[in-house]
């Protein structure tokens, strides 16, 4: 077993749904029936047309063999919709993006309505990509599967398309056999085999299901990608249990749990919590961890990594200076099960040993371990900084509002909220007594927050972009940070609203 079977353990037990777009779809398999020009006959041809052989029309068709497609998906407990979109391309494509908001794998026909250059697919997915970009992005795998052959220059016309679209802020490049953007886009392309077996390459009906779930799951390419998906395939699994258990004889208590608290909108937190509480129980029932967080999970992941197994490399600073060590995957596990004070000293100086240069560089000390462990991951030391921002953000917020999803109403400002404001300098933490405030005008307690770039700042917001990435800015509470606290009026403040915690206005240029 390696790290690529619990990607795929991971996608088959999240992936629901999967919608098919073909103009051309059939129940049965479908042999072309030779067809014969009408013609009358001359005294000369009179012979010829008695022994007339049939020639078969030739034509761009590649049929879809829709029964066997959906009975492949249903074997790999896929729900597969096939839509024809033929008489309906006025519509079809808006209506193809609403749908594909709640289906996991889209698959799309590229020649439709009489060989369109792919006009009807490249509408589609734009359509679906304008949807997502609404919520803020999501993993999405598209497929083009088609007996057209020009991979390359089928992909390099979606590229085309979707950048010269308005309503498509997020560029979309080629990369090898994909195509891809920073908000989670793949688009692949496979070839239809048409019945024939001996074409290298290309899939059967029968087969696509099962290939684009191995697509989908390349998609989830870490070990906390596969947590997240074997978790939410757990939640929504136990959907219809945990609803059973909240019956109408429930909101009695409800009510009166309500009528005993001194702040009574408290309880419309409680009521989500728990619901929550019941989805966590069951998650727990499941065993994900058991599966995917194991040391032996572990070592998949890393055995998988570019680093492994003698490459792993420790980058720290000492003296101003960076310095660099390198572990066998086997240290890597050892110190993560153990920690590094707990190390044997043995394997200590098996690690010295393996150093490549001719001199052995000495074991770099404990502080480098605690503060640079992520960089045995990174290619450099910025690049493990911001993956420990990105990560501190994500388990440190306590806002539930993480993306832009479904958020119709601005954000609340409540204890914890961190605002930028151009105007009064920088960033700010509330204090506000109250934890549960509305946004709206009114002036509220605030303190100062200093942008620092240690290690291990006290808070960290995303805030602005650098390039494609988003831009995490680290906050430390200073000194005496009361004697600088300030009344915010929030009415006033700049309204561009970016990630939660909230921030106004733009983030200072470094």
């Amino acid at each position: 077993m390696n790290f690529a079977d619990d990607q795929y353990s991971a996608a088959r037990s999240f992936a629901y749904t999967m919608i098919v777009v073909d103009d051309d779809p059939v129940s049965d398999r479908v042999e072309p029936e030779p067809v014969t020009e009408a013609k009358t006959p001359g005294r000369r041809d009179a012979a010829a047309a008695k022994t007339s052989r049939t020639k078969p029309v030739v034509t761009r068709s590649h049929p879809l063999k829709a029964k066997e497609l959906i009975k492949s998906a249903l074997d790999l407990g896929l729900v597969c919709s096939v839509v024809n979109p033929t008489g309906d391309e006025g519509s079809v494509a808006k209506s193809v993006a609403r749908t594909a908001l709640r289906a996991d794998i889209v698959s799309l026909d590229w020649q439709m309505n009489n060989d369109d250059d792919g006009l009807l697919a490249s509408e589609i997915i734009k359509e679906i990509l304008h949807k997502d970009e609404e919520i803020g992005g999501r993993l999405r795998l598209i497929a083009i599967y088609t007996g057209d052959r020009d991979k390359d220059g089928i992909l390099e016309k979606i590229a085309d398309r979707l950048n010269a679209a308005e309503e498509i802020t997020n560029t979309v490049s080629k990369n090898e056999d994909t195509l891809s953007n920073t908000a989670g886009l793949c688009v692949i392309w496979r070839e239809k085999s048409g019945g024939n077996e001996k074409l290298e390459g290309a899939i059967s009906e029968t087969q696509l299901p099962e290939a684009l779930l191995k697509a989908f799951a390349k998609l989830s390419n870490g070990l906390l990608s596969n947590v997240a998906l074997a978790t939410i395939s757990s939640m929504r699994d136990t959907t219809h249990h945990v609803l059973s258990k909240f019956s109408s004889e429930l909101d009695g208590p409800f009510f009166h749990h309500r009528a005993l608290l001194k702040n009574s909108s408290e309880s419309m937190d409680y009521a989500v919590s728990i619901v929550m509480s019941a989805l966590k129980s069951e998650v727990d029932k499941s065993k994900v961890t058991s599966k995917y967080t194991t040391v032996d999970a572990i070592k998949r992941r890393l055995s998988q990594m570019p680093q492994s197994p003698e490459n792993f490399t420790l980058r720290y600073s000492k003296k101003d200076q960076e310095k660099e060590f390198k572990l066998h995957i086997d240290d890597v596990i050892s110190i993560m099960e153990l920690g590094f004070s707990a190390w044997p000293e043995q394997d200590k100086q098996a690690a010295v040993g393996r150093q490549q240069d001719k001199q052995a560089s000495p074991m770099p000390p404990k502080d480098a371990f605690s503060k640079s462990f992520s960089t045995l991951f990174c290619d450099t030391i910025e690049t493990a900084s911001f993956s420990m921002r990105q990560f501190s953000f994500l388990t440190n917020s306590q806002s539930s509002e993480l993306s832009m999803v479904h958020r119709k109403a601005p954000p609340k400002l409540g204890l914890g909220s961190v605002i930028f404001s151009d105007a009064d300098g920088g960033y700010f933490l509330c204090l506000q007594a109250t934890c549960d405030t509305v946004r709206g005008a009114g002036l509220f307690f605030f303190v100062p927050l200093e942008v620092v770039d240690s290690d291990a700042p006290d808070i960290v917001v995303p805030h602005g972009r650098n390039g494609a990435l988003i831009n995490y800015v680290g906050l430390s509470v200073p000194p005496k940070c009361y004697t600088k606290s300030l009344s915010l009026d929030f009415g006033v403040i700049n309204d561009s609203i970016g990630h939660i915690p909230i921030c106004y206005g733009n983030p200072p240029r470094s």
